[in-house]
């Protein structure tokens, strides 16, 4: 008996680390928006994820909301396109649309991850209805907006036009509070108020 529930044990662990080895792959996906901003600029699905969870917990906490259920929502907001690719804006204009929520529901029976929710968690999401989803997504536009940001700041004049609209979309708040800081504020300022602190004679920097 001991010996069946290890085995079975086992193959559940062994789904897990199939699940991990899937998500690596989020670290190969180029951002499909980098052509289009013609920047030299590099940055993958998993660095784009990662900005989204900690602006999304940000925003949880400015906004009186679920922190745990928006930062598990912005951990796995880009999980399905392991499975059905990155696209842009103008991609998703010519080719037939994804059936996000199928995936994720096929990714959580293939692992067997129902108890971590993940299949609920996506579809309040993709349904834009609560105020967490609605969080999250302003988080992933203003994920988006930081690269946009530093674009700008590298001399890309194409990239104010992008912040612009990516700042139209923002929904909540606090997300449309963020942004128009983002866009105002120097993105060395922090840096350089850290050297000034320590090193006073740089102030003129």
């Amino acid at each position: 008996m001991k010996k069946r529930q290890i085995v079975k044990a086992n193959s559940e662990a062994k789904k897990l680390v199939n699940f991990l080895f899937e998500t690596r792959i989020l670290k190969y996906l180029p951002r499909g928006a980098l052509p289009y901003l013609k920047t030299p600029l590099k940055e993958n699905v998993a660095e784009h994820s990662f900005y989204t969870t900690i602006i999304a917990w940000i925003l949880a906490e400015l906004e009186k909301a679920n922190k745990g259920k928006v930062i598990k929502m912005a951990l796995i907001h880009d999980l399905a396109e392991i499975r059905g690719g990155e696209r842009n804006l103008i991609n998703k204009f010519y080719t037939q649309q994804l059936n996000e929520v199928k995936i994720i529901e096929e990714v959580s029976q293939t692992y067997n991850l129902r108890s971590f929710e993940i299949s609920k968690l996506f579809q309040e999401f993709f349904k834009e209805e609560t105020k967490e989803a609605k969080i999250v997504k302003d988080a992933d536009i203003l994920a988006g907006m930081l690269l946009e940001k530093e674009c700008l700041e590298l001399g890309n004049k194409t990239a104010k036009k992008w912040l612009a609209f990516s700042f139209s979309r923002l929904k909540t708040k606090k997300g449309k509070n963020l942004g128009k800081l983002l866009i105002k504020v120097d993105s060395d300022a922090w840096f350089l108020d850290l050297v000034g602190k320590f090193l006073p004679w740089t102030k003129s920097l």
